[in-house]
This record gives C-alpha cells, structure tokens and sequence, in this order.
C-alpha cells in the first residue's frame, strides 16, 4: 500500500505547505508581467524526443500504444510550452511571457531531491534577442529564493554561455563531438578528475585542455584573465562580450561564471546557468539558459527563447535545513459547537452562513461538549461557537477565543462581526 517509488502522497499539512511555496513562486512570476499557462500532461512521443539526448529518451514515461498513437507522460514544461507558444505565435505580441507550475515525470532512479513525479516551475520568454531578457530572468530566479527567504550566503547561481564555451573548445573537440562532450562536461562536478578525462577519451578526445576550460570560474573578470590567451573563435568572443553585459545588470554576490556549467539537454543554445546551495550538498535547485533554436525545430517561425525551471523537491529540502519552511496559516476560523441534538439544525444554519466568508467546521461526530473543545483544539481553530438553548432563547451564542480562552456572547446576527 505505497506510493510507486520515487512518486509522493501529499498529506493535508504536506500540500498546505506546497500551495504556500507555489503561491509565493506565483507572486513572484507575476511581478515580472509573466502569466500563468497549462499544457496537457501527455504529449505526442515524437514532441517530447524532437530534441531529447538520448539520455533523456530514456527517461520518458511512455504510454501503451493505441492506435496510430505514439504518446508519453511531459518530462518538462520547456517542450510543451513551446509547442503551445507555435500554436498562436503569430498573433501574439512580442515578448510573449507565460509560466507553468505543475507536475512532470520521469523514468530514473529515485534519490535525495529527485523524484519520478516532481513538481517544477518553469519560466519561459519568447521575441526577446537581447541579453536583458537573460538578465531579466535571472532576476527573477534571485527574486524567487529571496521572497522565500534564502540570501546570497546560502545559493550561487553559475553562469555561462555554450558559444563561448564551444569557442574555447573548437581547437580541441570536433564539431561532431562537441554535444557528447558537453554532457560530459555537464556532468563533470560528479566525476574525478582521472574519471573525466576517462570519459573524454572514451568519445575520441585526448586534449587535457578540455579539462582546464571546464574547471575555470570565478568573477567575470577572474575567467576573462584565466582565457585571454585562450584560441576562441569570433562567436566565442562576442558570447563573451554578452556575459559582460548580461552581469552588469545582475547582483554581483548572487554570481559567478563557470566555464564548466553546459546544461545537458541539446536543445539549449548559448546562455545557460544553474544554481546551488553553496554548501554543494544538495542537486542543483534551479537551471535554464537560451534555446533560440526550439520554436523553429516545433514548425514555427525562428524565434529567440530564454528561460528556466526550478524544482521543488530540492528547494523544499533545502527551505527545510535552512529552517525556512514558510508558515502555513490556521485555516479553520472557527467550530461550531452544538450542545445537543436540539440544536444541530441552528448550528449548520450558522455554519452555511458563515462560510460565504470563513473557514468553518462543525461537530459531525455526535461529541459531548468537552470532547469537541479538544478537537477544535488538535486542528487548530480560532475560536469556537457553542450553540446552547439557554442562549439562543436570549438569540445568543458563547464565543471561546481558543488562544486566550476568553469567552463573550455575541448576538446571533453578528457572529461574524466577532471572528476576526
């Protein structure tokens, strides 16, 4: 009687605290001006692998086949939302800005901060070339662990551009390698260093300079020293120049360029980034970048696309250990008590009008008086109406405050005057 591995229950408390994180997350998107869309949780297979490494064809959920259909669970929102976006791109006015927030799946072993049902936000923002929509969404991703509580002490988001990575690389990886060696390179902070260069040879690459590429980071201006003698090609430079750029904008303490950050999907395009808790001790908790290149591989017409997915789980995990979880709030305004049967049909009268503007429960368990004081206790009510016949006679009810204890009678009337 449990959950399929690596896929969760939320209980009530569980999901109070989801909704209040995605709330906060909501709030912040749209501060931004972006607006929130949906799109179905299958998709047709050949959408999800149009432009999926293999790795990631592996991880797709997919469905029996029914007929000439092919079909299979959303392992991001990224695809499907650019799908959406080809749909009515011509009559959209540009910048188009839209966020999901919802559940995707994948097929992959389940550990600390990664699951086979997770819940991501995914931002994405199409018809903006320039280098501050990159910025813009950064920001964002700044603004979201800051509305949440987390500071530049406690998260680094590293930045870098594949054109200029692929720029300091073309001397040494042949064009046809050069996706193959970013997902090594991607994955490199898990490797040794003797493991790295493994992998490297194993796809025909023996130029140990590969290796120091990956491992430079630091400043803007620290990696600038660190490749200034460095063979780069006229695009690797003017990505250089975009990183410039794009940073100025950016808070300095939130930052740092690393040449060894390339994002393994392949349909990521020139400025990609991803942000840890700078203690390294959990996954990455956010990462994105630009991918110029998806509309038009969807049919649509060659658009500019930047943006980014942060995952709950990971921040969820570590909200938990910095001892940032967000409050949840009572819920339950008040409990109706009735003191005996005589007075049910007052009490879920009362209870029906209150509720047009409160959160109400009422005895449904046929308990003496004590026992639903300790109930409306154990879920945390705020104050509890008691429906006797003495007082409704008076046309009264007693309100307990539960917090301070203090009771007071109020007329029936103008109960909800008394709640808040």
């Amino acid at each position: 009687m449990q959950p399929v591995k690596g896929m969760n229950d939320f209980y009530p408390q569980e999901k109070a605290l989801q909704n209040k994180v995605f709330s906060i997350l909501r709030a912040r998107a749209q501060a931004y001006g972006f607006q929130e869309i949906e799109t179905p949780a299958i998709e047709a297979l050949n959408v999800l692998t149009a432009k999926s490494g293999e790795e990631k064809k592996q991880q797709i959920f997919v469905l029996e086949k029914r007929g000439n259909e092919q079909l299979g669970l959303r392992f991001d929102l990224t695809v499907p939302i650019a799908r959406m976006f080809v749909q009515k791109q011509k009559e959209l006015q540009k910048p188009v800005k839209w966020f999901g927030l919802s559940r995707m799946w994948r097929y992959e072993a389940p550990q600390k901060g990664r699951e086979r049902e997770f819940y991501q936000l995914s931002v994405e923002l199409y018809g903006a070339q320039s280098y501050r929509a990159d910025a813009e969404c950064i920001l964002l991703l700044i603004d979201c662990f800051t509305a949440l509580g987390l500071k530049a002490k406690d998260v680094v988001i590293r930045i870098n551009n594949r054109k200029l990575l692929e720029g300091l690389l073309t001397e040494y990886v042949p064009q046809t390698k050069m996706q193959d060696c970013f997902r090594i390179i991607d994955k490199s902070s898990k490797l040794t260093p003797e493991e790295f260069i493994k992998e490297l040879k194993g796809i025909g690459i023996q130029s140990e300079e590969v290796a120091k590429i990956a491992q430079t980071k630091g400043t803007i201006q620290e990696v600038n020293e660190a490749i200034k003698n460095c063979a780069m090609t006229e695009e690797g430079k003017q990505a250089l120049e975009t990183i410039k750029q794009m940073t100025a904008l950016l808070p300095k303490e939130w930052i740092t360029i690393d040449l060894g950050i390339a994002r393994g999907i392949d349909y990521y395009t020139g400025m990609v980034y991803e942000a840890f808790d700078r203690e390294e001790k959990l996954r990455a908790l956010a990462g994105g970048g630009r991918y110029d290149a998806l509309v038009e591989l969807y049919g649509g017409e060659k658009t500019a696309a930047v943006g980014w997915a942060i995952g709950y789980s990971t921040l969820l995990l570590f909200l938990q250990e910095k001892n940032l979880t967000p409050k949840i709030l009572n819920e339950i305004d008040c409990y109706i008590a009735p003191v005996d049967e005589s007075m049910i049909a007052e009490a879920f009268r009362i209870a029906t009008e209150l509720r047009k503007n409160a959160n109400v429960e009422i005895d449904l368990a046929e308990r003496k008086l004590s026992k639903q004081f300790e109930y409306a206790s154990a879920i945390g009510a705020k104050k509890v109406i008691v429906i006797g016949s003495k007082d409704l006679q008076d046309g009264k009810v007693t309100i307990r405050d539960m917090k301070t204890g203090k009771e007071e009678k109020a007329p029936v009337t103008k109960i909800s005057d008394f709640l808040h």
